[in-house]
């Protein structure tokens, strides 16, 4: 069991690269969030609906490490994506979006740096991202509130790690930083920009006396600055190269790549001494394009790591992501309808974006299934288990997949504003009737959509067996009605 938690945290420690986007910087109006989670290449996750529930007095909420915190006394709908129970290490729900409207994805980990952690060393029972989304997801209302409840527990349990969490409602997106045991600063996400995260602290310089934007724990200047740990970017404090860690290689390809992504005409450099947070994209940032950026292996670049000579470079679209998700608030969405998540299973570079809405009652029972081997009944497995086909030739058997998902994943966005039309005239009139045919519609989608994976894995792996390592002359193209 030691070794196995162990292990687990070791993997942790690399995880996730997340991105926000601004209503004014979306192609839609819609603010997005989102993160991939890059916690193994082999990792059973679910998706279910946790219920509504009522605590008693003194009834608590109970993590693995000894962190304990009381129940509310109501607590509220939300979706999750949490680990299998045989993983061992809590419930690690990723993201969801409560009844309240409320979206939230949790976490991307960062490090703070020995000297901060010898003044404001992280917590051992303090609260994990294994807990976060279970214990704030139920309490809020608005995303500034998801903010405030959870710098509150910070301050109070403490942290037991470093870590970046991003809230959303239809009004506004919040970026979160909890920056060492007890320390953290949060900024309102500017409406008309954007930001991708690799597991590194970006925050800077914050204007503590704007209380509109900015929300930060009592102590997040005078701590530092009363141990002489302070450090200035362009003559002002700046918050990560005073509490994090110097930015890894890995960390600058995915803040590099995400900026270049989103905005090449800036020619952001990969050795930027200190990377802006927040940036403006060249263009309006569409939904397939996130799906994209979550995708990412720098593909056209020198740092494109399909190339022999880039192998072992980190990518944002790595094999190791476990589920990949995008989420997606609109105004037009009542808070029954909450938002939009786009998520796939398994490593999203040869998988598929499936959206579900956040008023949803309950899930396809393949998203359900336990367990940490190849199952074929699970919609991990069947996902993850066509990309490992895919990914043994990304040419000759990857290209014809992920060209097929992408196209329907095309479909589905362009079927989605009917889709939404419908939910929200529903919401309107009777939202027990909403929320069936959110619920339906999300698990038809997902039916539709497992058994063309396991339609094209079936064909797919006769297409390998047929070859038998003899030249391909004509890659593999999916067939599927």
């Amino acid at each position: 069991m030691v070794m196995l938690l162990s292990l687990s945290t070791s993997v942790n420690v690399f995880a996730c690269t997340g991105v926000v986007v601004g209503k004014d910087a979306t192609e839609d109006g819609s603010i997005i969030i989102g993160r991939t989670e890059d916690i193994g290449a082999a990792y059973n996750k679910n998706f279910v609906v946790v219920p509504a529930a009522t605590y008693k007095k003194g009834e608590m909420f109970e993590d693995l490490n000894g962190f304990k915190i009381e129940q509310p006394t109501k607590a509220y709908k939300y979706t999750m994506l949490p680990d299998v129970a045989e993983h061992e290490d809590g419930i690690y729900a990723a993201a969801g979006i409560n009844e309240q409207g409320v979206a939230m994805t949790a976490t991307v980990s960062a490090y703070l740096n020995e000297a901060i952690q010898k003044v404001d060393p992280l917590v051992e029972s303090g609260l994990r991202e294994a807990a976060i989304p279970s214990v704030v997801l139920p309490r809020i209302k608005t995303a500034k509130e998801g903010v405030q409840v959870l710098g509150e527990i910070v301050e109070k349990h403490g942290s037991a790690e470093g870590n970046i969490i991003l809230f959303a409602d239809q009004n506004e997106a919040w970026y979160m930083e909890i920056l060492s045991g007890h320390q953290w600063a949060a900024v309102k996400v500017p409406d008309d920009m954007y930001a991708v995260i690799p597991n590194a602290f970006m925050l800077g310089y914050i204007d503590l006396n704007d209380q509109e934007n900015v929300m930060a724990s009592k102590d997040i200047i005078n701590m530092p600055a009363k141990n002489g740990l302070l450090k200035n970017h362009e003559g002002k404090f700046h918050l990560a190269l005073t509490y994090g860690e110097t930015m890894t290689e890995g960390n600058r390809l995915r803040a590099w790549g995400g900026q270049h992504f989103f905005s090449p005409s800036q020619n952001i450099a990969l050795d930027t001494p200190v990377f802006d947070l927040f940036m403006k994209a060249d263009d309006k940032i569409s939904v397939d394009e996130v799906m994209d950026l979550q995708r990412y292996r720098y593909e056209g670049t020198a740092n494109d790591v399909n190339l022999p000579e880039n192998k072992g470079k980190r990518a944002i679209g790595t094999e190791n992501q476990a589920e990949c998700h995008i989420i997606q608030m609109k105004e037009e969405y009542p808070k029954e309808v909450g938002g939009l998540m786009w998520m796939a299973m398994g490593n999203a570079e040869h998988s598929v974006y499936l959206p579900t809405f956040g008023g949803i009652t309950d899930t396809h029972e393949a998203y359900k299934v336990p367990g940490v081997n190849y199952n074929p009944l699970s919609a991990y497995w069947t996902f993850r288990g066509l990309s490992t086909l895919a990914e043994l030739d990304r040419v000759n058997y990857g290209q014809g997949v992920r060209s097929y998902w992408k196209q329907y994943e095309l479909e589905l966005i362009k079927a989605q504003e009917e889709v939404d039309k419908k939910v929200v005239e529903l919401a309107k009139k009777d939202t027990k009737a909403a929320a069936m045919y959110m619920t339906e519609t999300g698990i038809a989608t997902a039916e539709d959509a497992i058994g063309k994976a396991n339609e094209i894995h079936s064909q797919l792996y006769t297409f390998i067996a047929k070859h038998g390592g003899r030249a391909i002359k004509n890659p593999f193209v999916p067939v599927v009605e």
